[in-house]
């Protein structure tokens, strides 16, 4: 249908949060996590990536988060919390996880440097696909100004 501005709208109504997880609850309804994560999905991994500093770290965090939520949907409780903060609460948790293996195991999440001197140069890597990636560079900068205030102060 196209309204009086031009733009096109669908008859389909706009389901709530919770609804979301509700329906992933009792029907295990994969479209409702599908558009749980196109709703906050870029949040949740702005989350994982400032505490990691790692893209693909941050992703495997967010599909943690998102398991996780597959898994504990029936235990969400609406008059708590939101459901955006039950999965940022979860993402922190993924996240935290990720960091404690990563102290334990010995390739970490960051690549070790075993000399001083500079990296030798690479071809130049393909331009990143997908809105994450894109987004990926975007959060870099954002974690740099959230955590360089800090570096000053100590």
């Amino acid at each position: 249908m196209v309204t009086g501005s031009g733009a096109l709208t669908t008859s389909t109504p706009v389901l709530s949060d919770a609804v979301l997880v509700e329906r992933i609850a009792a029907l295990g309804d994969r479209a409702a996590l599908a558009e749980l994560d196109t709703r906050h999905g870029m949040t949740l991994y702005a989350i994982a990536y400032t505490l990691l500093l790692n893209p693909d770290a941050a992703d495997v965090a967010v599909a943690a988060t998102l398991r996780e939520a597959w898994r504990r949907a029936a235990s969400f409780i609406a008059r708590e919390q939101t459901v955006g903060r039950w999965l940022a609460q979860l993402t922190r948790k993924a996240a935290q996880d990720q960091l404690r293996r990563s102290v334990m195991s010995p390739g970490g999440l960051l690549p070790r440097r075993t000399s001083v001197a500079p990296p030798s140069p690479r071809p130049p890597a393909r331009e990143p696909s997908g809105h994450r990636a894109r987004t990926s560079l975007r959060l870099t900068w954002v974690a740099a100004a959230l955590v360089l205030p800090l570096i000053l102060l100590t």
